[in-house]
């Protein structure tokens, strides 16, 4: 088990992160569910509520395929190993430093993971430029050979609380892809971020709620839009 006695900021001026002052145990657990197994490093995002998760893919992940699927806030991964069943190629962004590493070290050979904010990743797609070279890919590299910017089949997107924002949003809208599969923890900005993508021309194909936070008022909201 990992356990933290405070942080630290990193000496690395570029680091988005504090580094641990004092870790116990061992730096990661491994989180096995139905399709994969995900290596979890400590201070990395994954679902709280292991009897759920299983659900939770699949109504995210179930009957979607394709050639190219986009997984923004992909955490380390939960959703992507999924995809990468029915899809040639998974494209993962995450921007989490420690997410990012155990998000490359969980992909299968068919994933690409990019260490990237989702609104800088997104304008640089909409504009057709190339990742610069600040921009990282994961350490390890990226085993997908599908275009970063190449219009995906299907965008997943598993915001914080905070939601997607506006910026975003309309940004997200300008890829072209038929499919979004929106994930979310807060459904007051899920409604808000919905008016650009309805404006859009998406459609709420089918609505899901998982009571993943028992005994609380919060749910995990999954809608899947068309256009």
């Amino acid at each position: 088990m990992v356990a933290f006695r405070g942080t630290q900021p990193s000496a690395r001026p570029d680091a988005a992160e504090p580094a641990p002052l004092l870790v116990l145990g061992e730096r990661f657990l491994t989180y096995r569910t139905a399709h994969a197994s995900h290596r979890v490093s400590s201070g990395a995002f994954f679902q709280t509520n292991r009897h759920l998760i299983d659900e939770l893919v699949k109504i995210v992940t179930q009957e979607r395929s394709g050639e190219l699927a986009l997984d923004l806030y992909a955490g380390v991964g939960l959703f992507s190993t999924a995809l990468a069943r029915d899809f040639r190629h998974i494209i993962s962004v995450e921007s989490s430093q420690l997410s990012a590493s155990d998000l490359q070290y969980n992909l299968p050979s068919n994933g690409k993971a990019i260490q990237a904010a989702t609104g800088q990743y997104l304008s640089r797609s909409r504009d057709g430029s190339s990742p610069r070279r600040s921009d990282k890919t994961a350490p390890g590299g990226g085993g997908s050979a599908a275009s970063t910017f190449a219009t995906p089949d299907l965008i997943v997107v598993d915001p914080p609380r905070s939601g997607l924002g506006e910026p975003v949003a309309r940004s997200l809208t300008n890829l072209g892809a038929p499919r979004v599969t929106y994930v979310s923890c807060d459904p007051a900005t899920l409604a808000r971020d919905l008016i650009p993508l309805l404006a859009a021309g998406y459609r709420v194909q089918q609505a899901h709620l998982v009571d993943i936070f028992p005994q609380t008022y919060h749910l995990e909201s999954v809608l899947h839009l068309v256009r």
